[in-house]
Formats: C-alpha cells, structure tokens, sequence
C-alpha cells in the first residue's frame, strides 16, 4: 500500500477532496492511503498556537520548528523507516510529470508539509526535509493547494490506481510531448466536427493524427519542451513536412458558416467557378466544361432548395449543390456497385474559392454534406469526380469515402464523361445535432 501523510493546518479540506474519485476509490480497495495531521494538535502551547513573529522583523508569521517537528515525529513512528519528506515551497523545484513517475515509482510514503503564511521555520527544513517543491513561480496562500497536486499526480501513477498505464502514458508530459486534442459525441457540435481521420476505425490513421497533433501542440505551446524531443524517424520527418506545409497556409477566416444560397450570391459563385475551372484546366482535368456549371445551373439548384454555399468571415468562400433525389447517372455503375439500395444524398457542382485553397475549408464543406445528410435521415453520401482530380480525390478519402466504382455523365464530345464514384454511410446522428443551417 502506497501511504502519503500530509501536515496541515487544514486537515479536513485536503482529506475531503483527496477522499473523492479515483483516489477515493483507491483508498477503499487499499491501493493507497492519504492522511491529513493536524499540525495544531502537537503544540506544547494550550492555546494552540502554532506561529510566531520572524526573528528580524517584518511583516505575517512563521510557523514554528517544533510544532511541526512533533507531528512528523508522530508520523514517522508508525513506520519501520523514515518516510520521504517534502515541504511544498515556492523556493523549490518546479515539479514536473518526471518528479511524479519518481515519487510513486521510488517512494512507497510521503510526508508532504504544507506551510502558511510567511513559510515554516528553516531548522525544520534542515532537520526533516528531504527536499522542497514547487507548483510554479507563482505564490499561494498556503501549501494545501500544491499538496493535493502533488499527491494527486503521484497516485494516479501508483500501479493499480488507474485500469490500465495507457490511461496515464498517452497524456501531457509523459514523454515531453503535450497530449493531443480530445473529442467525444455528438459527432458535430454547434458546428464544429469530429476531425475526419477520428471517424475512420483506422487505428494507424488515428494514432498518425494524434502524433501529429501533439506534436503542433508543444511546438505552438512549449517551444522548450519541443526542443528536447526526438524526431529523427522517418515518420516523424514525414509530420514534420506536413506541419511545415500546414503552417505556412494563410488561415481560414471565422466564422465559418454554411447556408442555402441565394441569388445575390451569384457573382460570387460565378468568380469561384472559373477559379476552379481555371485550375482544372492548368491540371489537365477534364471535368468541367466552358458551359457547365454556369449561373444559370445554380439558379436552378437555388430554387429547388439544393444548392449551398460556405461563408468565412461572411464572404463566400465555396458552393456545393445537394440533394436527395436518385441519380440518374449512378443506376448504371461499372466495375463495382453501390453498397446498398438505401436512400442518399448526392454533391454536385462543388468548388473552392482560389484564395481558401488550402486552408481547410473543403474539409468544412464536406462536413457539411454529411451534416446535411444527417439531417435529412440519410444514410449515405455519393460523389463522383474526374480520375485526375487528386484534390478531390484526396479530400474524399480523407474523410473516409471509399470508391464504388465508375459512372458515365453527361459530357458533350470531345468531353471525357468518365468519372470515378465514391460514398460514405454516415454514422446516426446524435441528439445535438443541428435541424437547421
């Protein structure tokens, strides 16, 4: 059994939030023990006084030497050996997540003092404590605060604690790197999705983004710590080029917003399409045509309540159209098939603005379509695109499309009217997730 003792001048406020929980839990299974002292019950004075002014001058009081001395001698003589001693100080060393595996690794009992007002009298130090601990160059009122972190952070370490040392290995400092960001359902949540790579049941894909991720979080947050890392693997290298590219993007204005269009939107989603149409043609992509998709199309999809565009920062910034009626072109699929006969929701006519390539919101906008989708009860997304728009190619597979098979669409010669087919089943939505846009 791990024992921590803690002298304190509020015995019943530490042991109540230590008494909690997981520690709580610990403590009933007799993993561990945590006892709070009442350093007032060892002083020879009858009004229990345990402070007194500095010798010197100035201003508050100290705690005195013998006081304390009397309840670490009270402590230490249930044991067989002297017990760890720690005074939590702001004169101490700052503790860190390697002083926790430590402690709880190469102690089997602590006795954590918590000084109060001007600090403890420095023959106690002497005398008794092994060594001083400090949560920060930060001053608090009194030593209970840094005590219950300092005690909470060892036992959570101490074997049987926690279920399992995947609980504790893959959070903030266990391995210099600050853990990577969490999320939990719904799925979408007041806008904001899932990142895709957490939604694929790919567990290499999952663990690359959460490497990823960690990495970005210590080099924006702890630069010192970033600087102590490894990162001479090939796929370290490899993250680091893309944290390189990630970076150097211009990024995406807020808010992020998506709505139905409407016709004053026209000479914006005209300008993006001849981006993209643009960009096709400087990429060999026969995709689209020099009359198609035309503002006449989307006036079309805007009257049938079909077409939909995403504003950054209130400018549009990208267009989709989506519906829910069958596709003509998908009945006659080649070289595979659909996975099922199951209502879906179809993209078409989709682009991104020249000046957001990049920056993340075609991730935004396929968020979108599922989140649409969601709404309307559906099951399953379908897109198709050109073999040789790796963009979009890129973009589907990123967030878990997986290709069916080929599809023929209208395309006037010399046009190629190939395209590749993709779908993804959407997972059923949760109970938070939005009814309108």
């Amino acid at each position: 059994m791990y024992h921590i003792d803690i002298m304190t001048l509020f015995p019943d406020t530490v042991g109540d939030v230590l008494s909690e929980s997981i520690l709580g839990r610990a403590q009933e299974r007799d993993i561990l023990r945590i006892d709070a002292h009442q350093i007032r019950d060892y002083t020879r004075n009858k009004q229990k006084q345990v402070d007194d002014y500095p010798y010197g001058g100035g201003r508050g009081a100290v705690l005195q030497a013998d006081p304390l001395y009397q309840c670490w001698s009270h402590i230490c003589g249930k044991y067989d050996r002297r017990p760890h001693t720690i005074y939590l100080s702001p004169c101490g060393k700052t503790f860190t997540q390697e002083d926790a595996k430590r402690l709880a690794w190469k102690q089997d009992h602590l006795i954590l003092v918590c000084g109060h007002y001007e600090g403890i009298d420095q023959r106690f130090i002497e005398e008794c404590v092994d060594e001083e601990i400090s949560l920060g160059d930060f001053v608090l009122t009194g030593g209970e605060i840094a005590a219950m972190a300092v005690a909470d952070a060892v036992c959570r370490l101490v074997p049987g604690v926690l279920s399992d040392a995947e609980c504790f290995k893959n959070e903030s400092h266990w391995d210099v790197l600050l853990e990577y960001p969490q999320y939990s359902r719904p799925e979408v949540w007041h806008d904001r999705a899932v990142p895709p790579e957490l939604l694929t049941g790919d567990h290499a894909k999952v663990e690359r983004w959460r490497r990823k991720q960690s990495l970005l979080r210590t080099r924006e947050r702890r630069p010192d710590l970033y600087e102590k890392l490894d990162l001479s693997s090939k796929e370290d290298q490899k993250l680091l080029v893309e944290l390189e590219r990630d970076l150097s993007r211009t990024p995406l204005p807020q808010p992020v917003e998506c709505r139905p269009a409407a016709e004053e939107d026209i000479p914006a989603i005209v300008d993006i399409v001849a981006q993209a149409r643009a960009w096709m043609d400087a990429n060999s992509i026969d995709q689209w045509t020099e009359d198609y998709p035309i503002a006449e199309d989307y006036l079309r999809d805007m009257a049938r309540g079909e077409c939909f565009v995403l504003t950054c920062a209130g400018q549009v910034g990208s267009v989709f159209t989506f519906y829910s009626r069958p596709e003509a072109s998908y009945a006659a699929i080649t070289n595979g098939k659909w996975s099922a006969e199951e209502p879906y929701a179809s993209i078409h006519r989709c682009a991104v603005g020249a000046a957001y390539r990049g920056s993340g919101l075609a991730e935004h906008m396929a968020s979108a379509w599922e989140r649409l989708a969601q709404e309307q009860g559906l099951s399953w997304v379908r897109v198709d695109t050109h073999k040789k728009n790796k963009a979009m190619l890129g973009l589907l597979r990123k967030r878990g499309f997986q290709y069916r098979g080929n599809v023929l669409v209208d395309a006037r010669p010399p046009h190629d009217p190939r395209r590749v087919a993709y779908e993804k089943r959407l997972r059923h939505p949760g109970p938070d997730v939005k009814k309108n846009i």
